[in-house]
């Protein structure tokens, strides 16, 4: 999986550098929000969009992260805990008649 997310990344390198090549003569007119930028090169345009895109996808992967080793956490306790009550119920003694077996055997001896 890692290799196909290398190749398409430098493919979609490959075409944005080829753009921003192609245009780089270009001045644009930018408006964001209340802000108006006047005869902006088309190339920082691109590479200013190509940055706020990877610090968004940065943010994202990181809050993915926090919650995949939150959500790991708690199984690694859950694990710990159950593996503590399997290790209890192995050193019960043998001695001991289950309930079902003695529920059985009132059973027979009321009829």
């Amino acid at each position: 999986m890692g290799f196909v997310i290398i190749i398409l990344t430098a493919i979609f390198g490959i075409i944005f550098i080829t753009i921003g090549i192609q245009n780089g003569g270009t001045v644009v007119d930018v408006s964001v929000l209340k802000w108006h930028f006047t005869q902006v090169p088309l190339t920082l345009v691109m590479i200013e969009c190509l940055a706020l895109g990877v610090f968004i996808t940065i943010i994202v992967a990181g809050i993915n992260e926090i919650r995949l080793r939150h959500n790991l956490w708690n199984c690694e306790k859950e694990k710990k805990k159950l593996a503590e009550e399997l290790k209890a119920l192995r050193n019960l003694p043998l001695t001991e008649e289950p309930e079902i077996l003695k529920t059985e055997e009132t059973s027979e001896e009321e009829e």
